[in-house]
């Protein structure tokens, strides 16, 4: 499938993640990694007897597959101490350019191009990051995975 909500300019408020940063080959690690990631970051939340405050997040510090500065985590309420290679990570409050995939994960590429057009013909410029939230468990058919772009801009 492919995006299926306007393209939206949106007011992100500041919030915190728990989040393990990596740089990896995306081709061959990005599974083993975010599975790992996730589970380790769910453990340590578990511990500290706290929850989560929304879907799984990925951020990706470039665009190199073969050398990917990533981030996996979760977003929290509140600043939390970090532990081993968990850090605790304030994401400013920031304009975010977005919209949400339908699909399976390695069919994302024309959303992504789509925001990347839309931010290329606009005023506003990227300034960085691309953050991918995923707002379903992989447990359900490929074609019904909902993933959410976005891209910070100002």
């Amino acid at each position: 499938m492919s995006r299926i909500t306007d393209i939206t300019v949106v007011e992100q408020s500041a919030y915190y993640t728990l989040a393990i940063r990596k740089t990896i080959n995306f081709m061959t690690e990005f599974q083993d990694f975010s599975a790992q990631g996730y589970a380790k970051i769910m453990d340590y939340i578990t511990s500290e007897n706290t929850f989560v405050a929304g879907a799984p997040i990925v951020c990706f510090h470039n665009m190199d597959l073969e050398k990917l500065d990533i981030e996996v985590g979760f977003p929290i309420a509140t600043r939390m101490d970090g532990v081993e290679d968990i850090q605790c990570i304030e994401i400013p409050a920031q304009k975010i350019v977005t919209a949400i995939d339908q699909g399976a994960y390695e069919l994302q590429d024309p959303t992504l191009e789509e925001l990347f057009s839309w931010v290329n013909s606009s005023s506003y410029e990227m300034i960085g990051k691309i953050y991918y939230q995923y707002l379903n468990t992989p447990d359900r058919p490929a074609s019904e995975y909902l993933t959410k772009m976005m891209l910070p801009i100002h």
